[in-house]
């Protein structure tokens, strides 16, 4: 087991929006900087192979913070509630006596704003970026369709202005710790690099100097390629992106993620300055990936590793060794791993269970099974699907086709040499596929979504309910939203 200091550690946990494990200088990335996530990384253990339950926001973070699959707690879609009957992480440690505080994004829908955090010090984004930058049904600077990419370039939007207060209002609390009393738990819900894909000029112009141009998926990829993904792509359009716009959009999402790195190292600072810095563990995650132009694609909702894996480091500098660690970890896992590190009640009959045990000086967690679901319900037209890694193998199932792909990730961690009907792997992608229909179901989780939707549909329409939990709602600053679309290839004036 991991050693802290003896007593109760405080906690700060920072989790962004749509973070490329890859796109970090210390994940190997030659391009992006990343100084103060290379620091963390550099004073802590970072994780390699770490996924989201789901590859979309607000199921993810539900199954994040109730350490159990999304199906597990009814979250299926970006509507979705998770009931206030369902314990968090949150609810732990304040059984454990933890002040616990929430700040900025979480993505909770319907009335409850807390599960479980004792306060909420900042809002959600909801509402920051003007209606000119956010675009509306197939030109929204937020969703996914080629659109997104399309308009990639410089400029300031709402969600940078959110980050820095949410950023603001993070410092301001951890300064008012006095390193002695009551334990603090504090979740800082930052929003980049989620699109719309608007960077700081400066940022923009060094990254387009440094990146090269995209090469095209070559058309016999595309042949080759299982349907679903095919599907996939021409529901969205990326294969109509010229290489010139995905490199504008990746020195954007490149300037964003720089920019998240510069919130990142004022929280850490922050943290560093109070007199609680050596008893407080410093955690960093993400929500989800994005692909980020790997495979010519963008944003999540995929099971490859760019849309499915995130990143994930735990600092707590002079208390555990630091390294790297390759097993297979679920975001599902990084609640039952905080509540063994501060000493709290387990969750109930949860998925997720503690990795405190890579932490420690002892050998790695003997019986650690190196396996790990993702599903995800569709979105855009998209039909259900569920990944399932397992050691170095991975298959991603997809219930239209019955069918799947399967990948060595040791020896093909690009994804591009599908398995499956490989006859020397058939008993392989036999054996996870019978994993997969063991725990989860494709009809299953359609027949609850759609229970779920008709009893959300008639509650909406009554005009009743419980009075949601107030908190001052986030105003962006006049001017913070602003994009010359004269800039864009053939937009000129």
């Amino acid at each position: 087991m991991a050693r802290t200091t003896g007593s109760q550690p405080n906690i700060v946990l920072i989790i962004s929006d749509q973070h490329n494990a890859n796109v970090m200088g210390c994940a190997g990335n030659p391009i992006v900087r990343t100084p103060n996530l290379d620091a963390l990384d550099g004073q802590g253990a970072r994780f390699t192979n770490v996924y989201c339950p789901y590859p979309l926001c607000a199921p993810s973070r539900a199954g994040f913070l109730a350490a159990s699959y999304p199906s597990e707690v009814g979250a299926f879609d970006n509507s979705g509630t998770l009931s206030p009957q369902t314990p968090t992480f949150a609810h732990a440690l304040a059984v454990a006596g933890y002040e616990t505080v929430l700040c900025g994004r979480m993505h909770f829908i319907g009335p409850d704003q807390l599960h479980g955090f004792g306060k909420r010090i900042h809002a959600d984004c909801g509402g920051t970026l003007s209606p000119e930058i956010r675009g509306s049904g197939n030109n929204r600077t937020t969703g996914q369709s080629k659109y997104a990419v399309e308009v990639a370039g410089y400029g300031t939007t709402g969600y940078q202005a959110f980050d820095d207060s949410v950023t603001e209002t993070a410092c301001n609390d951890i300064s008012s710790w006095t390193g002695d009393g009551q334990p603090h738990c504090l979740v800082v819900g930052l929003i980049l690099p989620h699109n719309p894909l608007i960077c700081s000029r400066p940022l923009f112009d060094r990254y387009m100097e440094e990146i090269p141009l995209p090469e095209p998926v070559s058309p016999a990829y595309l042949d080759a390629l299982h349907p679903a993904m095919r599907n996939w792509r021409a529901r969205r359009g990326v294969d109509e992106l010229t290489p010139e716009q995905n490199r504008r959009a990746l020195a954007a999402y490149y300037g964003l993620v720089t920019e998240l790195d510069g919130n990142v190292g004022r929280i850490v600072r922050a943290v560093r300055a109070s007199p609680a810095a050596e008893n407080t563990i410093i955690v960093y995650c993400s929500d989800h990936g994005d692909m980020a132009c790997e495979h010519g694609m963008w944003w999540k909702s995929s099971h490859y590793d760019g849309s499915a894996r995130v990143p994930l480091i735990v600092s707590l500098p002079g208390h555990w060794p630091c390294g790297r660690n390759d097993a297979v970890i679920s975001l599902i896992d990084v609640g039952p791993t905080l509540l063994e590190l501060a000493g709290a009640p387990p969750l109930p009959d949860v998925s997720g269970r503690s990795f405190a045990g890579f932490l420690g000086d002892d050998a790695p967690i003997p019986d650690w099974p190196d396996e790990v679901y993702s599903e995800y319900i569709g979105l855009l037209g998209d039909q259900p699907a569920c990944m399932v890694r397992c050691g170095p193998w991975k298959l991603n199932y997809y219930h239209e086709f019955r069918s799947c792909q399967l990948f060595n990730m040791d020896q093909d961690p690009g994804e591009m040499h599908d398995r499956a009907q490989d006859p020397d792997c058939r008993k392989i992608a036999a054996d996870l596929q019978d994993r997969i229909h063991a725990r989860w179901s494709a009809e299953r989780m359609l027949n609850d979504a759609e229970r779920q939707n008709r009893a959300r549909d008639l509650i909406r329409r009554s005009g009743t309910g419980p009075a949601p939990h107030s908190v001052a709602p986030f105003i962006p600053p006049d001017g913070c939203n602003r994009f010359d679309f004269s800039q864009l290839p053939g937009h000129g004036p």
